[in-house]
């Protein structure tokens, strides 16, 4: 079994940022360290975080991992250029679009969320219909730093809008303080971040907070917004704990696709201050269950227009994709080749256990 942490391994600058969960190290156990890009512990996050812990995906091979979270992409992945981390969770539009024209050293190595997941949302019952819409309005969004907004600019910038000039993003926070922003002081028109944290949004009062997004044919064709990214000499020298690392989170994807009440109680386990209070089991299970699969839904592979069978993948179609949206926002070079910015060369490894095998556990799988 394993337990929480604080503290392991982070210079005295990153603490005061950062919060961290690891199993205890043992003296023949591998060790590897993952950032996840997220201003909390939800749900969004378990498949990275407590699943592989408590279900002991990576103790079972010998993986030492120390988990920690940072606000935004950027932050994540300036703990990995800094050597802080080895592994950062975060939007490919800065943790290697936004690096590796620098000249710095990021390679994406598994593609996590899959689907489009980063669109702009208003209340249901807003006025602002279109992306076009919001025109002059000010868009939440949790830290100015997060990969959400190239996306989002790039999807206005589509609908003819400039996204320097004809929006303002705004810092709102996440959760309670986020729907406040939006509902209550009306800070902001709009939000700009994602999956899970509408879904936690939505969960503080669903009988008031219901958002609508706002759609548009060119986000359905981005599939490399998040991804597994890490520096190339963590790809050499710890290329063994990368492929467990990642096979942990593939395995416990499986597991919460499967049985997702069993993974929010696991992340209940994890991080207790996650489960809701103030409403009853039943009512705190369903909350969580749907913010998990809010996320879930966006990782699955087999889904895709043209679905995969393997997990973390990263076709050359979808970083092609991705950077023709960036590049008409000025946030990509002309010259940036897809090339450089990923690797499959882990995947088949990563792949390599059965598949069915954990959604028979999943199926059977009761938490204590």
């Amino acid at each position: 079994m394993t337990r929480n942490l604080r503290g392991l391994r982070l210079a005295a600058a990153a603490v005061l940022a950062l919060g961290v969960s690891s199993v205890p190290a043992l003296a023949e156990n591998q060790e590897i360290s993952v950032v996840v890009s997220s201003a909390s512990w939800g749900q969004g996050t378990s498949t990275l975080t407590s699943l592989p812990q408590q279900l002991g995906f990576w103790e079972e091979e010998g993986l030492d991992v120390e988990v920690m979270k940072a606000k935004g992409s950027a932050l994540g992945t300036q703990l990995v250029l800094g050597k802080s981390a080895d592994v950062v969770h975060a939007g490919t539009s800065v943790g290697v679009i936004g690096t590796v024209p620098k000249g710095l050293d990021m390679v994406a190595f598994y593609n996590m969320i899959i689907h489009n997941f980063q669109m702009p949302a208003v209340p249901a019952d807003s006025p602002i219909q279109t992306l076009a819409d919001l025109k002059g309005k000010k868009i939440g969004v949790i830290g100015l730093g997060t990969a959400t907004i190239p996306i989002v600019k790039s999807v206005l910038a589509d609908e003819g809008l400039d996204p320097e000039r004809d929006v303002t993003f705004v810092e709102v926070g996440y959760g309670a303080q986020a729907a406040a922003a939006l509902w209550v002081t009306k800070q902001v028109d709009a939000l700009a971040m994602y999956d899970s944290v509408y879904a936690a949004i939505e969960n503080v009062d669903p009988e008031t907070y219901k958002l609508r997004i706002l759609n548009s044919p060119i986000a359905a064709k981005v599939s490399f917004q998040t991804a597994l990214i890490t520096r190339s000499d963590v790809l050499r020298d710890k290329r063994e704990e990368l492929i467990k690392l990642a096979r942990g989170n593939a395995k416990a994807t499986i597991f919460a696709l499967t049985n997702p009440e069993a993974a929010v109680r696991l992340h209940w386990k994890e991080h207790p201050e996650m489960k809701p209070t103030g409403v009853d089991e039943a009512e705190a299970l369903q909350k969580e269950v749907n913010a998990l699969m809010a996320r879930l839904t966006n990782m699955r592979i087999d889904t895709m227009a043209v679905p995969r069978d393997k997990w973390g993948y990263i076709g050359e179609v979808d970083v092609e994709s991705y950077l023709a949206m960036l590049r008409k926002i000025g946030q990509a070079p002309e010259d940036l080749q897809a090339s450089v910015l990923y690797t499959n060369e882990l995947i088949d490894e990563i792949n390599d256990f059965d598949a069915e095998a954990i959604r028979q556990f999943a199926l059977n799988y009761k938490v204590e």
